[in-house]
């Protein structure tokens, strides 16, 4: 059975955090760290790590084939030794850092509802998911308690996940999607399975949920009931019981975002579900995500993916 794991705050992430005269902890989109929108998986030689604290939108797993290392994740140093998988929610602050020597490891980094069509939920509502609803997210909900590290006969059958992984990802075509899912959640069922007693004592009690934020979660929900219509900030507050102040500094906080950054956000992941799920019309998928002016949109769209709305969804067909 792997122990839970015993993390102390990491100073080199309080010198880092956020001050005055230090840059704001950035939030990455997918587009910033991956050549595909929905899902990639590389080695540590193509793009060169972040190693200061940071946040992304999307899911991300790194694996530690050899070398030493940690990870601070949530100001908590992790461990990541060698033959070891680190899984990162959305939004969650965190960094890696490899030590001297030879690294060698894997970064997988896919979208919110890639695995999962119906998968919707906003970060405070991850943090309060049911495990038996949403399995696919018991090592990310988990992540900073157990450290997810295998023997060396288990962690043949991690790399041969992401040797399959790697080559589907290159030679894409129909069906190719399908198998990276069962691929990804192979690989996400194995660690659980394997660390499945620590796991389990976890979930007795949700330990990662002391401290979660009810107001967020308000605010999150509100936002996503109502992105087919205008609001403002002073609404939102005014509907959650916050004041305008609070909920602006509660956003930056726990996002990184203004208030418009993130309510753009949501308004175009939804669109980005719509195009790759529905046959609705870009005018119509424009108008339920809050955008009157169907050009407007387009070039909000273009901005963020580098995609316009109609090639974001043929890009999705041929997968």
């Amino acid at each position: 059975m792997t122990p839970v794991a015993s993390h102390q705050p990491d100073v080199a992430l309080a010198r880092r955090s956020p001050k005055k005269d230090n840059p704001e902890i950035k939030t990455y989109k997918m587009v910033e760290r991956s050549d595909r929108l929905d899902f990639e998986i590389r080695s540590h030689t193509v793009r060169p790590p972040v190693t200061t604290p940071h946040r992304h939108e999307f899911f991300q797993i790194e694996a530690n084939v050899a070398g030493e290392a940690h990870h601070v994740i949530g100001g908590q140093r992790c461990s990541y030794p060698a033959r070891s998988l680190i899984f990162i929610l959305p939004y969650r602050v965190h960094y890696a850092a490899h030590e001297l020597g030879n690294p060698d490891y894997y970064v997988i980094n896919f979208a919110a509802n890639f695995l999962r069509q119906d998968f919707d939920l906003s970060p405070l509502e991850m943090e309060a998911a049911s495990i038996a609803k949403y399995p696919e997210l018991i090592p990310f909900l988990y992540e900073g308690y157990v450290d997810f590290v295998f023997t060396e006969q288990e962690f043949a059958h991690v790399s041969a996940i992401l040797n399959r992984l790697t080559q589907l990802h290159k030679t894409r075509t129909l069906g190719t999607m399908e198998r990276i899912r069962g691929a990804l959640l192979e690989l996400i069922g194995f660690a659980v399975e394997r660390h499945a007693p620590a796991l389990l004592a976890l979930s007795e009690n949700r330990t990662f949920m002391q401290g979660r934020s009810d107001a967020l979660r308000r605010v999150m929900t509100f936002i996503d009931e109502n992105l087919s219509r205008d609001i403002s900030l002073n609404e939102v507050a005014e509907a959650t019981f916050l004041s305008h102040n609070y909920l602006s500094q509660l956003l930056k906080k726990q996002t990184g975002m203004a208030f418009i950054e993130w309510l753009t956000a949501r308004r175009m992941e939804q669109a980005q579900h719509l195009l790759a799920h529905t046959v609705q019309r870009i005018s119509e998928i424009a108008n339920s995500v809050g955008f009157a002016d169907d050009a407007y949109f387009t070039r909000r769209f273009r901005q963020r993916f580098d995609q316009s709305p109609s090639e974001y969804r043929k890009s999705m067909r041929r997968t």
